[in-house]
This record gives structure tokens, C-alpha cells and sequence, in this order.
């Protein structure tokens, strides 16, 4: 073989650096697009399962009202087999912990509170009537009853299945 030859084999063999740092560069500016986007849709669906918990849970009390004649605690749900102990447990479920600072007779209030980064912009709040609320209060002390703007419809957050009222 030539030297001539032998030097075209290995320029062919593999990309020059200007053409590697150029696919780097467009993997890095697809990524700078995709990943904020992604980001994105995760906490729209970290709220909608929020959205989605509130009403399972506004189920629960519903059939809890029905057999107990009041409203109960989310503990008073889990050991009446009626919700999952995970909402309970004080622990969050998919980046939100859900609160019931309110069970009486008559009335409650369930809160589901964003836990760290990327969870969701908002929180929510729902009370005996069944519509699920944005709270924008990030107070210590428990959220009022029934505070909030309610959820507009696309949101998954029309009135859940009404609630039993004595």
C-alpha cells in the first residue's frame, strides 16, 4: 500500500472533532428545549393526580358519611379501609401531602400541598361540596374553610360525586 492510500483509510474511518462538537451542539439545544417542556407536563400531571386524589378521597367521605353520620379524618378513611394509608401517612404521594385539617359533622376540608421542586405550581383544597379549589395561601396555620379559586372544569376539577349532608 501507498502512504497515500493508508492516510485516506483513516480519515474515513471515523468523524472529524468540528463534526462531533456540531452534533454535541444540537443535542445541546435540543435538550435546552425538551427538557423545560418535560418538566412541564410533569407537574401538570403531578396536579391532575392531585386533582384526581382529592376526589377519591371526597368518594371516601362520602361513603364514610353514609355508615358514620359525620365526616372523618383521612387516618379515620385509611382504617376504615375506605382510602389508601399512604394519604395518611403525613409522607407525600406523587410530590403532594394531603392534610385534613377540618372533620366534623357536618363539614371537612382536605388540602393537597406541593412538596419540593417540580411538583406543581399550585395547591388545592376541597371541602363537603365537592369542588376542588386552587389555594394560594402557603400559610402555617390550616387554610380556611373552603378557600381557594375554584378549578376550571379542564383541569379535571369539576364537583366530584356529592357528598352525603345531615
Amino acid at each position: 500500500m501507498r502512504p497515500n492510500q493508508l492516510h485516506r483509510q483513516r480519515r474515513q474511518a471515523g468523524f472529524s472533532l468540528i463534526e462531533l462538537l456540531i452534533v454535541i451542539a444540537i443535542i445541546g439545544i435540543m435538550a435546552a428545549v425538551a427538557i423545560p417542556r418535560l418538566q412541564a407536563y410533569l407537574a401538570s400531571g403531578r396536579e391532575l393526580a392531585a386533582i384526581s386524589s382529592l376526589k377519591t378521597i371526597h368518594n371516601a367521605q362520602a361513603q364514610f358519611n353514609g355508615t358514620r353520620g359525620r365526616f372523618g379524618t383521612l387516618k379515620e378513611l385509611s382504617d376504615a379501609g375506605l382510602l389508601e394509608t399512604s394519604y395518611s401517612s403525613g409522607n407525600p404521594v406523587n410530590q403532594y401531602r394531603y392534610t385534613s385539617p377540618i372533620a366534623e359533622a357536618d363539614k371537612y376540608c382536605i388540602q393537597a400541598t406541593r412538596q419540593g421542586p417540580g411538583a406543581g405550581a399550585r395547591d388545592f383544597n376541597m371541602i363537603e361540596d365537592g369542588t376542588v379549589r386552587q389555594v394560594f395561601s402557603k400559610a402555617v396555620n390550616p387554610i380556611p374553610h373552603g378557600e381557594g379559586t375554584a378549578v376550571a372544569a379542564g383541569d379535571g376539577a369539576g364537583p366530584a360525586a356529592e357528598a352525603p349532608k345531615q
